[in-house]
């Protein structure tokens, strides 16, 4: 999950359209608190996101993220603190995909719970943490079905290839991110009875945990940002 050369030269004209159109429409959900000094001399910045997976949380989150590398591009470790039921799967490869490709290095850390479709944007960094007392859900991605009272073939058939597909995005991505067989993953993915749920530890012995709490990057962030719904989790 290396970035590429030309992610990494990701152009600042693209990166300040982003940060402008994302800031515009999800302010409200995101705090920023500015510390004092030179852009030039960051070491650290860090992201706290509280908030389920959708649409507009995954917006806040790109916009903290594009003014840090837009702002403090001498940045040498960004800290993303996830805390997050899951949700919106698109939503989620969305913030997995820029996350893979964002210009500067990024950490992941599990602060208390990252679950479902969460996980996705835990494991766009190859460097990964958790807080001790930290947990993973791992479990298959569901569809929602719209039926009145009834399930016709046509529905049932297309909500099965709708799970198909959201499960792609799960068994492709846990490839590289989790030591577990062909067969291991299967099974995880094929049914909510085999969902794993995984502390410390545990994620640790699979690589889902990369890196212990004491190898953070750690000091004081010239900039954080703090990202939530409201509470409506």
């Amino acid at each position: 999950m290396r970035r590429s050369n030309v992610a990494k030269r990701l152009s600042a004209g693209a990166l300040a359209l982003l940060a402008a159109g994302c800031l515009t429409e999800a302010s409200a959900e995101m705090t920023v608190i500015r510390g004092e000094g030179s852009a030039a001399s960051t070491d650290t910045a860090s992201v706290y996101f509280n908030s389920g997976i959708n649409d507009r949380s995954v917006s806040s989150l790109l916009a903290a993220l594009s003014d840090i590398a837009l702002k403090y591009p001498a940045t040498k470790n960004v800290n993303l603190y996830l805390n997050s039921p899951g949700g919106s799967m698109e939503a989620g490869y969305v913030a997995y995909e820029f996350i893979r490709h964002y210009p500067l290095h990024i950490n992941t850390i599990d602060a208390a719970a990252t679950d479902s479709s969460a996980t996705m944007i835990y494991c766009a960094a190859e460097d990964r943490y958790a807080a001790p007392l930290a947990s993973f859900l791992l479990h298959p991605a569901a569809a929602a079905i719209a039926v009145n009272g009834y399930m016709k073939p046509d529905q049932a058939k297309q909500a099965f290839e709708d799970v198909e597909r959201e499960n792609l995005k799960f068994r492709e991505i846990y490839k590289g991110c989790l030591k577990l067989t062909p067969e291991e993953l299967t099974t995880l993915l094929s049914s909510e009875s085999n969902r794993r749920r995984l502390g410390y530890d545990a994620a640790k012995d699979i690589g889902l945990i990369t890196r212990t709490p004491d190898q953070l990057p750690r000091g004081i962030d010239r900039a954080t940002y703090l990202v939530s719904d409201g509470g409506s989790r």
